[in-house]
């Protein structure tokens, strides 16, 4: 028993240090300590610069819509994105849907989202922005 109790705290520091160097490298491989996630917001409002300038200065809410919105599957909102995508664009307010004149379509870059334009009524142009970013016009509205 005594050397049970000698060996304790030994014990528990060696296992304490091969924790903390698992840890570390599980951090260190996943590139983590690279890329801040500050930096990912950088990054992101960099993709939406050349989007937030082609919005008409006078559009002060618009529509936001990604594949979740388009009936494929069992998708959910990146609510993330939407956040994110909302902070850029301020201080235009994004509303879920196509219900505004003017819609920023965030789809993946495999996402075919113009059978669900085809099937709306009226027309629309698109403009693409790169990284599966989209600005949608209803013309005529």
């Amino acid at each position: 028993m005594k050397t049970l109790r000698n060996f304790a705290p030994f014990t528990l520091a060696v296992a304490s240090i091969v924790l903390a160097a698992f840890q570390f490298s599980q951090v260190y491989n996943s590139n983590e300590w690279k890329t801040p996630s500050e930096e990912m917001v950088s990054t992101w409002e960099n993709h939406v610069q050349s989007l937030r300038e082609a919005i008409p200065s006078d559009v002060y809410q618009a529509g936001y819509m990604d594949k979740s919105m388009l009936g494929e599957g069992s998708d959910s909102l990146d609510v993330n994105e939407f956040q994110l995508m909302q902070y850029s664009l301020a201080p235009i307010l994004l509303k879920m849907g196509a219900g505004e004149p003017w819609i920023i379509g965030n789809f993946d870059r495999n996402t075919d989202f113009h059978p669900w334009l085809d099937s709306q009524e009226g027309r629309y142009e698109v403009q693409s922005f790169g990284f599966g970013l989209y600005l949608i016009h209803k013309v005529g509205e």
